[in-house]
């Protein structure tokens, strides 16, 4: 008899707990219907958001690279380093301006 009521009553916990899943689930997907961006937003972290963006920005990268061939990825590769290269001459150029600028102020 024992087992029967310790069933019985685990059955009963189980219905109870499915319930309340679904009743959550209903509450969730009514607040999900009523929720602007900024309420929505304001439930995640912003550390969430961004690498929820950054895996999904990785993950289209990785896409379209299968898509290219070897040549335009050698293209690609040799572009982002002229542009590193660019942008470093650049900023040793700007340095090189306010140190020439200090010195003679001195």
């Amino acid at each position: 008899m024992t087992d029967k009521n310790t069933q019985d009553s685990n059955s009963s916990e189980s219905k109870l707990s499915a319930e309340r899943e679904n009743a959550a689930v209903l509450i969730a997907n009514d607040f999900l219907g009523r929720a602007t961006l900024g309420e929505a937003l304001s439930q995640v972290s912003l550390n969430a958001i961004v690498q929820l963006a950054q895996t999904r920005a990785m993950q289209q990268a990785k896409d379209e690279v299968e898509k290219l061939s070897d040549e335009q990825v050698d293209e690609l590769l040799e572009q982002a380093k002229q542009q590193a290269q660019a942008a470093n001459q650049t900023a040793q150029e700007a340095v090189d301006q306010v140190s020439n600028e200090t010195a003679e102020a001195s």
